[in-house]
């Protein structure tokens, strides 16, 4: 009988595509040139995407609670990711300065070609490598404990790192709006307690459908991500309200508006949840999804380059006065779409030339 490789299941996979896409879409709207400055209507539009799309980063971290906290862990991952980081960067300033893009310092050579992430481009991937050293820490911790002493921790975090910054406008405890280890942390813990202990098989999430609980998951995550805009806009109708800055209510409006674009906002962290579990709900495999998903690293690390940044911005810069805010928003999407494509092939093709020069090293110490 002929033997078949075994194939991972893909719903998570398709997930960290998704989410990879809404990094990208993000971005663009935040660096492309032209659009600092549009109407009231296509700002609207911004911001609801940004409420529907702020799950993004959030995901990834869950994730790697949800499949680390059962994951042995190797050190060759550290090194893989160092080493891709690594690549991309030394690739980015071999390209600008060949093409005589721009002239860097040797500071800034030096700050690049750093075998580790220097700047804030890879912040992700700094915090993400951290969190994957302490992993089997934080593992000991989630295997030996209870699922009561589990859940009250999980309390106990989320009201010091997520509610208390925004109860205090960031006064008594900051978490730096959800760019902070500490974010990382507890996604970490979240997603492994829902790895141990299915919300689905939980609770009253029990008796519900699979379909029921579906339609549920949609609902929180679309109710969270409405209830975050109109507080955002709340926020911005009592800045306009009050006297001026220095007033308490221009105080308050602002920190009503703190949130947006938030990672550790709580609403965003239950919005998460819901979206994680979502595909926590689907089963099904796909070669050709898996392997995309495979690229994902490799799409974030190019398209984020502080070196290629501005001309992939300039190059498809948007004239926002000359066409209307639908066109605006299609060529948005088309533009991350592009970038999205074109750095998954360059990844793509420097997958393809390891496997090669592995293939031609194995065969060369044979011989």
């Amino acid at each position: 009988m002929e033997k078949t490789s075994k194939v991972r299941e893909s719903s998570f996979e398709l997930m960290r595509i998704i989410s990879m896409f809404m990094i990208v879409v993000w971005h663009v709207i935040i660096c492309g040139v032209g659009l600092d400055q549009v109407s009231e209507s296509l700002s609207f539009s911004f911001d609801t995407i940004k409420s529907l799309f702020v799950v993004h980063v959030n995901s990834f971290v869950l994730l790697t609670g949800y499949f680390q906290s059962k994951s042995k862990f190797r050190l060759k991952k550290v090194f893989s990711l160092v080493g891709l980081s690594w690549f991309y960067r030394i690739l980015a300033v071999i390209v600008v300065l060949s093409l005589s893009l721009t002239t860097l310092s040797n500071l800034e050579i030096l700050n690049n070609v750093f075998i580790l992430p220097l700047g804030h481009e890879h912040w992700f991937i700094h915090f993400y490598i951290l969190l994957y050293l302490v992993s089997p820490f934080l593992n000991i911790f989630i295997e030996r404990t209870s699922q009561s002493e589990f859940k009250k921790l999980l309390l106990v975090l989320i009201g010091i790192v997520y509610l208390l910054p925004y109860l205090s406008n960031q006064g008594f405890y900051t978490n730096d709006y959800g760019f902070s280890f500490a974010h990382f942390i507890v996604l970490y813990f979240i997603g492994a307690y829902f790895r141990m202990y299915p919300i689905k098989e939980s609770y009253h999430f029990k008796n519900l459908s699979k379909k029921n609980f579906r339609i549920l998951l949609i609902l929180v995550f679309l109710g969270c991500a409405f209830f975050s805009l109109a507080i955002l806009y709340l926020g911005k109708y009592v800045c306009n309200i009050s006297y001026g800055q220095g007033s308490v209510l221009f105080e308050v409006g602002m920190a009503l508006q703190s949130h947006a674009g938030a990672y550790d906002y709580p609403l965003v962290i239950l919005q998460t949840c819901a979206y994680v579990l979502f595909f926590s709900t689907i089963s099904f495999k796909n070669k050709i999804i898996n392997r995309i998903s495979t690229l994902m690293i490799g799409i974030y690390l190019i398209h984020e380059s502080e070196l290629f940044k501005p001309y992939i911005y300039e190059f498809f810069a948007f004239n926002t006065s000359a066409n209307s805010g639908l066109i605006i928003l299609l060529q948005i999407f088309g533009v991350a779409l592009m970038i999205f494509i074109l750095s998954g092939v360059i990844e793509f093709i420097r997958q393809e030339i390891c496997k090669l020069l592995k293939f031609i090293f194995v065969r060369f110490r044979r011989i």
